[in-house]
């Protein structure tokens, strides 16, 4: 618990010198700041690419204003989005079932299955080492490859092998080491898959 309180400290140290979305100053009227952030971005890949980026072919409008209200929300979503919607949704069920579902009944299933009451904690620290290294090592692809074919990848990848697992221990072949083996590789995709669904529908949707 204390550990909890000292990682919310920092992040509200780090927060100060994180910048905010330029999508979202934008739309709230700060455009001159989102502009200079996204110029300094473009300098940055310049210089280590060392090529010049190419002006845009395509543009949008936005509407600027501080606040969206539930109303336009819900019109936007059931009314205008109705695919999109779906498909937020989807990620987020699809999440609830690959990551929470491994996550929020651990414990319970050692206990209840292995006989393990005390030390539950330490097979935590393993499936997290996966849930870690999945965001770390994939999380450049859903950039360069893209993100439509990497989410349904490590969505369909995870939920291959979770039911994989699951027939696993229904057979009655896995032990508490194995299962917590397996789930650390299904965390690794799951976990990847679900960072970017996150950031996705929070930060494109229902907006612009």
């Amino acid at each position: 618990f204390g550990l909890g309180v000292v990682l919310g400290l920092a992040i509200l140290l780090v927060r100060r010198h994180v910048p905010e979305s330029p999508r979202w100053l934008f739309i709230h009227g700060r455009d001159r700041e989102a502009e200079r952030l996204v110029d300094e971005v473009e300098e940055r890949v310049e210089q280590e690419k060392g090529v010049r980026l190419e002006e845009p072919s395509r543009s949008m409008t936005i509407h600027q204003r501080r606040s969206i209200g539930f109303g336009q929300i819900a019109h936007t979503m059931v009314a205008r989005y109705p695919r999109r919607t779906v498909l937020g949704l989807s990620l987020f069920v699809g999440q609830a079932f690959l990551y929470n579902a491994i996550t929020f009944g651990y414990a319970q299933i050692l206990s209840t299955f292995f006989g393990i009451d005390t030390d539950a904690g330490y097979f935590f620290a393993v499936i997290a080492i996966g849930n870690f290294l999945g965001p770390l090592l994939l999380g450049r692809f859903f950039d360069t490859v893209g993100r439509v074919p990497m989410i349904s990848g490590t969505y369909i990848g995870s939920g291959l092998l979770l039911l994989g697992t699951a027939w696993l221990f229904n057979q009655g072949v896995l032990t508490a080491v194995t299962l917590t083996a397996c789930w650390c590789v299904v965390l690794f995709f799951a976990s990847a898959g679900a960072s970017a669904a996150y950031l996705t529908v929070s930060e494109i949707f229902p907006m612009e």
